[in-house]
């Protein structure tokens, strides 16, 4: 359904006291095809067109089968699109009466959520004669200049809390480094020969990846036949350190470069390894132009 998590309101304990504690009966029918009842009651504004909610959610069958619980790690936003939400079922009108800092509980049979929210046949092993029971609960309800507006504080914050990071670590091993505008710190190994890309133009690098620990979570050199991968320059196919970092190598040159997390996948954790807000060292050689 394209959700994402932002911020758990509720601890894991807490929403299974209140899955398993509240009385049938305390639930008000919506004429929008769904049950509802407040579990907490905040004292912030409904949400407005274009305002972004930031929530967090879970949601289990009736024989208490947990099929998604959100956590600090996967942060989830969803604009207010009346339109949009008509459209899309009793889940998304049920977004219409939660004010910042409710926690409600709602209640939809799950052959009407699947076809009309979720868009999709009920799995398999869930009872379509059933019913879907989600806890949800708005932290916060923003504009989109506000939350803008907070994401790049963060993103600032962050910056400078990686840079330290980084500099740390080049400092303790006598690693002397050059960096960009934006935060990138990089070091030229070999030169290599030629121009250097510009965008537009397809190049092709081999690359080894770790976490600043050393832990190796990907490379193009792993197999009987390694492969080193293509892209094109500033048309961002890849994460903006490499757009930028790639770009400093002429054709047979390599280094190192060290990307702050705001240069690779920011908050959202990419793998097991690459866990959110992670600094990503690469080593890398520029293979060629094409």
């Amino acid at each position: 359904m394209g959700l994402r998590i932002m911020n758990v309101i509720l601890a894991i304990a807490a929403i299974g006291m209140i899955f398993s504690c509240q009385p049938e009966e305390k639930y008000l029918a919506s004429e929008d095809g769904y049950q509802y009842m407040f579990v907490r009651n905040g004292e912030g504004d409904l949400p407005q067109e274009g305002d972004v909610i930031t929530y967090n959610m879970t949601y289990k069958t009736e024989k208490d089968s947990v099929l998604f619980e959100s956590t600090a790690e996967r942060p989830a936003l969803i604009p207010c699109n009346d339109e949009q939400w008509d459209s899309n079922g009793p889940l998304f009108k049920a977004f219409k009466i939660i004010r910042e800092g409710d926690s409600v509980l709602i209640k939809i049979p799950t052959k009407t959520l699947f076809a009309e929210s979720f868009k999709a046949p009920v799995p398999p092993g869930i009872d379509p004669e059933g019913e879907i029971t989600f806890c949800i609960g708005a932290s916060k309800i923003m504009t989109e200049e506000e939350m803008r507006a907070e994401a790049m504080e963060q993103g600032k914050e962050q910056m400078n809390k990686d840079i330290e990071i980084i500099e740390a670590y080049l400092s303790e091993n006598n690693i002397t480094a050059q960096s960009t505008e934006s935060g990138l710190r990089y070091v030229i190994d070999v030169e290599g020969k030629g121009d250097y890309p510009q965008p537009g133009n397809i190049v092709k690098v081999h690359y080894t990846g770790t976490l600043m620990d050393g832990t190796v979570f990907d490379s193009s050199l792993n197999g009987p036949a390694p492969e080193p991968i293509s892209f094109t320059i500033g048309k961002r196919q890849v994460i903006q350190g490499w757009d930028e970092g790639i770009a400093l190598l002429k054709p047979g040159g390599k280094g190192t470069l060290y990307i702050p997390s705001q240069l690779a996948y920011g908050p959202q954790a990419r793998s097991a390894e690459i866990k959110a807000n992670s600094i990503l060292k690469f080593e890398v050689e520029l293979v060629g132009i094409e």
